[in-house]
């Protein structure tokens, strides 16, 4: 009886430490992403939204977030009904996150200024293209190319020397990490800036309030702003289209095809 006791505790040690384990990060790679209305616009900081994300992940697990998201959240569920005044600098600028564990890929976008929808994204399906290759951060990068379930077309420069199939966002499941993605508009670049060894708790963010749907429902819900006749009205029900909850900039009378090439899906 005594040695089945000892038995169940080593298995119970070695399975908790094993999570424990898988719970830790082993790298953090920072990410700019660049949204523009135009690709010819991408180097004109004037005209184009610009955001920062940190990437945590070892092999299982990853959180994609803006950098002070998590301290954010993790305030407001710790303060409820008593926030006090909140300096300006510690709202962060995108409310978005994307946190993965084992083949789950979970993404919580915004709609407007204060509604968070969160749901399941599918796989995406790469294409490697040979023959194509380049230099990121010192990493020697081979090109893939994935059409996504909604038809949009991405482009992805991964590393096979840093063996950890992530990425930001969505874009995932490579042989390798991914250094840069952009779309086949160039209205959006995701870009790595710096990657370092780092042990951090891997954790989906503490939203206070965030409703769970599917991913069709969150396209329809996105659907009815992208054509919502009232967006120039303060009144108008969203008022979003960025991942900071705020309209992406663009002319009011482009068409909404302009629109639809800035949605990240």
């Amino acid at each position: 009886m005594k040695k089945i006791l000892i038995l169940i505790s080593v298995v119970l040690y070695t399975v908790l430490f094993s999570q424990k384990q898988n719970d830790v990060s082993d790298l953090k790679v920072r990410y700019y992403m660049i949204m523009v209305s135009d690709s010819a616009l991408l180097r004109n900081e004037n005209e184009a939204s610009v955001f920062s994300y940190s990437l945590l992940c070892n092999a299982d697990r990853s959180i994609y977030a803006d950098e002070t998201a998590k301290t954010f959240y993790n305030y407001l569920r710790s303060n409820r009904g008593n926030y006090g005044q909140l300096p300006i600098n510690s709202y962060p600028k995108s409310k978005s996150s994307t946190y993965k564990e084992g083949d789950k890929v979970i993404v919580t976008l915004p709609i407007g200024r204060k509604d968070l929808y969160r749901y399941e994204e599918p796989d995406l399906k790469w294409e490697l293209i040979k023959d194509k290759q380049k230099t990121i951060l010192t990493y020697s990068c081979n090109l893939a190319k994935a059409t996504s379930d909604t038809g949009k077309v991405y482009y992805a420069w991964y590393s096979p020397s840093i063996p950890i199939p992530e990425g930001p966002f969505r874009f995932k499941g490579l042989n390798g990490l991914i250094l840069e993605v952009y779309n086949e508009e160039k209205t959006i670049k995701i870009n790595a800036v710096e990657i370092a060894k780092v042990k951090e708790l891997i954790e989906p963010l503490k939203y206070a309030s965030v409703y769970d749907v599917s991913k069709s429902q969150f396209l329809k819900k996105r659907k009815e702003y992208v054509i919502d006749p009232n967006t120039s009205n303060h009144e108008s029900k969203y008022k979003a289209i960025g991942p900071d909850g705020k309209e992406i900039k663009i002319e009011k009378q482009e068409s909404i095809k302009v629109k639809e090439n800035n949605l990240l899906d």
